[in-house]
């Protein structure tokens, strides 16, 4: 490519101011003298006179104007000439401006694209290194992107590799946070005394907050959790509770019921002796209580039985083993006995 123009010394312009020879002084005093004769009132007898004059002027004005144009054109024409050549010369620096900026245009679109190619692939290949995951692959490059932005060699000038660096080690922090934060929950969720643990749907929605904000709102829901467990409890205490008094009842009223109208006794025959032996009740019948057990994290949907704590405790561990990821509650109206999980039973003290 050519070195640039830089020296104007090749323009050359000089001017001549336009000359018109025009007896104007003489003309102007000959007109005045000659207009000064009808300033006066037009009457009936100077009418035609007037007439007559104001044609003469306007014939004068006419051919006045006439000449001035011609005389103008005249001493024009060269200008005009110069002026549009003038002008030429100028739209052919623009143009070669233009395609000048175009090229450099096309130069530095592909210089942008290509420190973005590389950029991307340098943030892929370290978040690769670091093992980030999908879910917090968030940091973006495009803004980085500078024409400066590459060395001679292809790679990423140290200032870019850094600045990449440092956003995808963020990347990987909130990843470590966000892990510590989920298996922390767990033990947090026992700690505040919740009978099953708070999931990640739970704190979705303020996972990624600041540390005071996340612990304060966690604290909230904590507390939350808590109270509507225990008045879930308080509920199934209170419906075990009732449907063992409605069970004594029945009981009661049966018993009321065998006294007032005994069953007739068999005839016996006379070479038959009486028997002294009553048959004892099984050792299940008179164990038998009322218990729930149902999903730990629902105990208002458990369901309600007259059974031995043996019984329930395999009821449970059968539904447990439907559902070995669910923790199983054991429920008597004093609350919560057992928890059976992965078909274990743990009693509580």
């Amino acid at each position: 490519m050519n070195a640039p123009i830089h020296d104007t010394a090749l323009i050359s312009i000089s001017a001549t101011p336009a000359a018109i020879a025009f007896n104007y002084e003489e003309t102007r005093a000959w007109l005045e003298q000659e207009l000064q004769q009808y300033d006066i009132v037009v009457t009936a007898e100077t009418l035609a006179g007037s007439k007559k004059l104001a044609t003469e002027l306007n014939k004068l004005a006419a051919e006045i104007s006439k000449r001035r144009k011609e005389a103008v054109a005249e001493v024009s024409a060269p200008i005009k000439d110069f002026d549009d050549k003038a002008k030429s010369l100028e739209q052919m620096c623009k143009d070669g401006r233009q395609r000048v900026l175009d090229q450099v245009k096309v130069f530095e679109d592909e210089t942008r694209a290509q420190v973005l190619r590389v950029l991307v692939d340098e943030r892929a290949a370290a978040w690769e290194a670091l093992g980030v995951a999908d879910e917090f692959r968030q940091s973006i490059v495009d803004d980085l992107v500078k024409l400066t932005g590459l060395t001679k060699t292809g790679k990423l000038s140290a200032a870019l590799s850094n600045e990449l660096n440092s956003r995808v080690q963020a990347d990987k922090q909130l990843q470590q946070q966000t892990e510590m934060r989920l298996l922390h929950l767990e033990n947090q969720s026992y700690k505040a005394g919740l009978a099953a643990p708070l999931s990640r749907a739970h704190v979705e929605t303020f996972l990624f907050a600041p540390d005071d904000e996340y612990d304060q709102r966690l604290s909230a829901l904590l507390d939350s959790e808590r109270e509507r467990e225990r008045i879930a409890e308080e509920r199934t205490r209170q419906r075990m509770a009732a449907e063992q008094r409605r069970a004594e009842e029945e009981a009661q009223r049966r018993a009321a019921v065998e006294v007032v109208t005994p069953e007739p006794e068999p005839v016996r025959q006379a070479h038959e002796p009486e028997s002294t032996v009553q048959t004892p009740a099984t050792e299940e019948t008179a164990a038998e209580e009322t218990f729930a057990f149902g999903a730990l994290s629902d105990p208002a949907a458990a369901k309600v039985v007259k059974a031995t704590a043996a019984q329930i405790e395999q009821a449970a561990i059968e539904t447990s083993e439907e559902a070995p990821l669910t923790p199983i509650g054991i429920w008597q109206p004093a609350g919560l006995i057992a928890i059976v999980f992965n078909a274990t039973v743990y009693r509580k003290d």
